[in-house]
């Protein structure tokens, strides 16, 4: 009964843990969008807390005894009540752009510090607690860790497909404070047991101890601790930032790679590990040899087997790690100080990733520099001759298809004149590896070597690249066309804008805002009125979209990232905003705050692009933002909002929207296929929702074929600022 009572405690506890995360990353989205960097700058703030948790649970059971500490951390339990429900307000100052990352990191500090502190140390407390109690499980209480980490994982599943789609943001907050009070009570109930039950006998607990608890603590061991966490902690966010940016820009993907990461900790610490730790390490080498294959390769096609592979890699990688910090775990008199390390090396790992990286990176090579690291510090054990032999067999057959899927696909002149030198280094390194791995030591060595190739490769420079440069809301390119004639913005993946270099077209407006486009049709309509009006631009890019503007037009252009408005203003690279023929103004800031400060009746068109596939912020897209809009136009005027994306159908929440403000819309997909001459000069399909404040005000463009008037569907309400349900949208 005892160990079933502090088990459920734990899993409550480790589940308000894991749902207050995204909570407060959803509530603070308003400011800073939804750019996995908030997530990855979330998980630093929550790994950091969870160390002082941890700290805590330490000194204080250390210095107090379990008894006289549960007093204290009752006390210190009430007090987090003072500060629930959750909730945050978006800062006047948008000057909070220049700095996100510590605005972030306060604005966190002050909303959730105290509750979540208080919940992040149940962990290693209950343990420490219960490893106090006369009970058979005593001398190990680990396996209760394995009852915490399922609830993280449920909470984790739980919120996105269960709590988001049909709690909104006010009542999550209310709940959590609710959980949070039964969370008290069920702590309450543990201290009672412990203060009623005499100190355990060891000599008739039928227990065995931890594996390794008879190892004296020393610093070295110390040491393997918080590097056997780093790893696992830091892949975990490398592949999150790599998948999410460099292969499929879908939100939805930052769940699987936490969701692994806590899985490995409930397989390790079960009572009953159904795979043995030694089958972990004969599968590191081939999984390691498999992410770094396609590292090198730039493979995301087809995008199911490359994610898989990903995701495999994490996860044998944390079972490893994970594993053999489980075999390590000491004995119960250095329980908290064991966690305490573990939670030094996750916070190191968050740190590296989330603030360290992108200060000393441009682009993102931390999941190859990680990789390179973990092939140094496994165990040789992992390179066993069998499986390192099979691994490198692996790397070898992967890129011979490569070179052969290369040349039948009609790679250019310069790469096929690579291929009998990479056929010739195969043979070499083929050789070398049934040579040498026959001495186990050398191993680590030669992996690593390999792997960091990769991770030079990811360092250097494309051949086409002009300008590249990461900001905290994500990574940015330009590079030059093939042809040699147009310079293409890139955020991650995604093409985010292009112009031609020659004089006689450097004006046109490319990719999505082409004259015969959505958009193009819009000012087409508005060049008909007799007085222009200021016209307003979330979301800059280019500025592809300014060159629209009549002489001496009033050009608002709100734009979150300094780094694109550094890369739009810099005329060697595009002069789409210094060609402007209007009276181009652009603000740094939210849109969405910077447009509610402009008087009403303003402006005669918004265009809304301030989204890519990788980041949704959904707060731009709310009923409420769509009021926003609607009151700073004129009766006249256009809000015209673009909705590509290969991943998401973001019509049917605005349509949704518009019709429960009583206004006109329409919507527009603009086929540009292969076939079309204007595709091979970066001209691109696009899908434009346009929403106006009548029909009336429509005016031409009501009646016209290309712009439809859809049906809302019934099934998905208006998002609003309390309440959006991503998965609605996304097109599985």
């Amino acid at each position: 009964m005892h160990y079933l009572l502090y088990a459920v405690t734990l899993l409550v506890s480790s589940a308000l843990l894991f749902v207050v995360q995204p909570m407060v990353a959803k509530m603070i989205q308003p400011v800073l969008g939804g750019t996995p960097a908030v997530w990855n700058t979330a998980m630093v703030f929550f790994q950091a807390l969870l160390l002082g948790g941890y700290l805590y649970a330490h000194l204080t059971t250390r210095w107090l005894g379990t008894r006289r500490q549960a007093i204290v951390h009752l006390i210190i339990m009430l007090v987090g009540l003072a500060f629930l429900p959750v909730a945050f307000e978006a800062p006047g100052d948008t000057a909070v752009l220049d700095a996100p990352t510590g605005w972030l990191l306060i604005t966190l500090f002050v909303g959730v510090g105290w509750p979540f502190f208080v919940v992040s140390t149940s962990a290693p407390l209950l343990q420490k607690w219960f490893s106090t109690l006369d009970h058979p499980q005593a001398a190990d209480p680990y396996h209760l860790y394995a009852a915490s980490n399922a609830g993280s994982v449920l909470a984790l599943l739980g919120y996105p497909f269960v709590i988001e789609p049909r709690i909104g943001l006010q009542a999550q907050s209310i709940l959590w404070m609710i959980a949070y009070l039964v969370l008290c009570a069920a702590v309450a109930i543990c201290a009672a047991l412990l203060w009623r039950s005499p100190p355990p006998e060891p000599s008739k607990s039928p227990q065995k101890s931890p594996p390794a608890s008879g190892i004296r603590l020393s610093w070295r061991r110390r040491g393997r601790w918080i590097l056997w966490a780093f790893i696992p902690s830091s892949m975990m966010l490398s592949v999150t930032t790599f998948i999410t940016t460099d292969i499929a820009p879908v939100p939805l993907l930052w769940i699987p790679p936490l969701a692994i990461y806590m899985l490995s900790f409930i397989a390790v610490f079960s009572r009953q590990n159904p795979i043995p730790h030694h089958w972990w390490l004969v599968l590191f080498a081939p999984l390691l040899a498999a992410a770094s294959l396609l590292l090198w390769t730039d493979a995301t096609d087809p995008l199911w087997a490359v994610t898989a592979v990903h995701f495999a890699a994490l996860f044998v990688f944390c079972m490893v790690f994970h594993g053999l910090l489980a075999a390590d775990r000491p004995h119960t008199r250095d329980l908290t100080e064991f966690y305490l390390w573990l939670a030094v090396g996750g916070v190191l790992g968050g740190a590296f990733n989330a603030l360290a990286a992108p200060a000393l990176f441009d682009r993102i090579v931390e999941y190859p520099v990680i990789l390179v690291a973990a092939a140094l510090v496994v165990p040789t054990a992992a390179y066993g001759r069998r499986s390192f032999r099979w691994a490198m067999i692996l790397s070898l057959v992967g890129a011979a298809a490569v070179i052969i899927y290369d040349v039948l696909d009609g790679a250019p002149p310069e790469t096929k004149a690579l291929v009998p030198m990479g056929i010739v280094a195969l043979a070499t390194v083929g050789a070398a590896v049934f040579v040498i791995a026959r001495a186990r030591h050398w191993a680590p060595l030669l992996i690593a070597a390999l792997v960091a190739v990769v991770a030079a490769g990811e360092l250097r420079p494309e051949a086409n690249e002009i300008y590249a440069e990461r900001s905290f809301f994500g990574t940015h390119q330009v590079k030059r066309s093939t042809s040699g004639f147009h310079h293409v913005l890139y955020h991650g993946r995604t093409v985010h804008g292009a112009q031609a270099r020659d004089e006689e077209f450097r004006q046109f407006p490319l990719n999505y805002y082409y004259f015969t486009g959505p958009l193009g049709q819009v000012f087409d309509h508005l060049d008909h009125r007799p007085v222009r009006h200021p016209i307003a631009l979330v979301g800059l890019g280019t500025g592809a979209a300014v060159t629209y503007a009549r002489p001496g037009q009033e050009v608002d252009i709100f734009e979150i990232d300094p780094a694109v408005e550094e890369i739009a203003t810099n005329r060697h690279l595009f002069t789409y905003v210094d060609d402007c023929p209007g009276d181009c103004h652009i603000h740094l800031g939210d849109g969405r705050l910077l447009i509610g400060e402009v008087d009403e009746k303003y402006y005669e068109l918004i265009v809304l692009d301030a989204y890519s596939s990788a980041a949704i912020p959904v707060h731009l897209l709310t009923r409420e933002a769509i009021a926003t809009y609607m009151r700073r136009l004129r009766p006249d005027g256009f809000l015209a909002i673009h909705i590509s994306s290969p991943y998401l159908d973001l019509a049917p929440p605005l349509l949704a929207a518009a019709d429960d403000l009583g206004l006109a819309r329409r919507v527009q997909q603009h086929v540009v296929d292969d076939d079309d001459p204007l595709y091979d000069f970066f001209v691109d399909s696009s899908r434009w929702v346009l929403i106006a404040h009548s029909e009336q005000a429509l005016g031409d463009l009501a009646d016209d074929d290309r712009w439809e008037k859809v049906p809302r569907d019934s099934r998905i309400d208006a998002w609003t600022d309390d309440y959006a349900n991503i998965l609605d949208v996304y097109q599985f």
